[in-house]
């Protein structure tokens, strides 16, 4: 006898509760063999050898596993890096597991367990100074604006302030979520303006627009003087591509204003920022800059809700370190912040394809396909009715796939 026999490729728990339910299975079964499909993968660094092998012991102990150092069982090398695999339900067993371990493992075993509950449970809206973001139904699109002479893509553009009011109104009829407005150039090599020109470009646009866009206005600046008169005009959140270290009043105009804020990696400035980039492990290290900056974010003030953070892609970081951030972008979802990502026209895709900036679409759609499984929740795009099609698409077949 022959059986019909098939390999299922879905691994979400959503789509194996539908399988099983399907087939007839007791709802307890189901809750208990689906917990057992999420399996996730943590790692730690900079584990002593000894504190390595107990927690080897322990999640071996409990069903799970720990991968280390081939020789640290013999203490050589000191430290090795750990990569746990178990499932949820393993994992939320590992307070117990290592409360009673030395090297510092019981606060390690809570400390797992509450990143695992930000990358798994992300925030569902972020707080504007008047409402919020919805980000349940996202990914919300966040459309660039760019009143500049000089920008990569479309410099010169939308200097005009009626045509990029405009713009703006159509991009909003395509789908964007976010108007993203900017007067001041960060494409690698560009030179720093003043504050009052930069103030000049984006002010009446923001001032014409606040009382007629029902999306909600982000002013794209490093300078607290233009941010402060941006969301006087009516933008509610901060993009700040210096992560709020270019002008040391950023925090305080940031918290002070209750305005939403992203928070970007860059190394150096925009001037700079492409002068030979280098990093060991380029999402661990912007990983850890994330969380620092977070931090001093929330002691200045400014609230957990307002908080989005994005990877800076093309801000500091060569053809490798771009490819490899989106390759691993789920896991800025550990931070437990929505995760934003800008990959619109640049130049890392022109590098892959060979294409000019203005013919770069097709290509980031592979970037903005990685993102959406990545689980960012927001997208920065300039090609909005473009994206909105394609996210329409993958939200279809994401809903199939899941058992919907």
């Amino acid at each position: 006898m022959r059986y019909p026999l098939r390999l299922i490729s879905a691994r979400s728990r959503t789509a194996l509760e539908r399988y099983l339910a399907d087939a007839g299975v007791d709802p307890y079964g189901i809750r208990v063999m689906a917990a057992k499909a999420e399996t996730l993968i943590v790692r730690i660094d900079c584990v002593p050898a000894p504190a390595a092998n107990i927690i080897k012991q322990q999640l071996l102990s409990i069903g799970g596993d720990a991968a280390v150092h081939r020789e640290v069982i013999r203490g050589n090398p000191p430290r090795s890096t750990v990569y746990i695999v178990a499932d949820r339900s393993r994992l939320s067993k590992l307070p117990d597991k290592f409360a009673p371990q030395p090297f510092g493992l019981a606060e390690l075993g809570e400390e797992i367990v509450r990143l695992v509950a930000a990358a798994e449970e992300p925030p569902a809206a972020v707080s504007l100074p008047d409402g919020e973001l919805d980000l349940a139904s996202g990914p919300v699109i966040v459309g660039v604006l760019n009143a500049t002479p000089d920008s990569f893509s479309d410099g010169g553009r939308y200097l005009d302030p009626g045509k990029a009011c405009e713009r703006a109104l159509e991009m909003v009829e395509e789908g964007a979520g976010v108007i993203d407005i900017g007067g001041e150039s960060s494409r690698p090599g560009a030179a720093e303006v003043s504050a009052e020109e930069e103030l000049g470009r984006v002010r009446p646009i923001i001032a014409r627009l606040a009382g007629s866009v029902s999306a909600p206005i982000s002013i794209d600046t490093r300078k607290a003087l233009v941010a402060e008169a941006a969301l006087g005009a009516g933008a509610a959140i901060i993009n700040d591509v210096s992560g709020l270290r270019h002008d040391p009043a950023m925090l305080e105009t940031a918290a002070r204003a209750q305005a939403a804020v992203v928070v970007m990696h860059m190394l150096g400035d925009p001037a700079t920022m492409q002068n030979k980039p280098s990093y060991d492990d380029v999402t661990s290290e912007i990983l850890a800059w994330l969380g620092e900056r977070t931090d001093a974010m929330m002691a200045a003030g400014i609230r957990r809700d307002k908080i989005i953070v994005d990877p800076g892609i093309g801000f500091g970081k060569r053809l490798e370190h771009n490819l490899t951030l989106l390759a691993e972008i789920g896991d800025f979802r550990s931070l437990g912040f929505p995760v934003m990502v800008g990959y619109s026209r640049k130049s890392f895709l022109g590098s892959v394809t060979g294409r000019e900036v203005g013919d770069r679409l097709s290509g980031g759609f592979a970037a903005l396909a990685r993102a959406l499984e990545g689980g960012v929740r927001l997208v920065r795009v300039h090609d909005v009715r473009e994206t909105a099609d394609f996210v329409k698409v993958w939200k279809a077949i994401e809903g199939k796939a899941n058992g919907q």
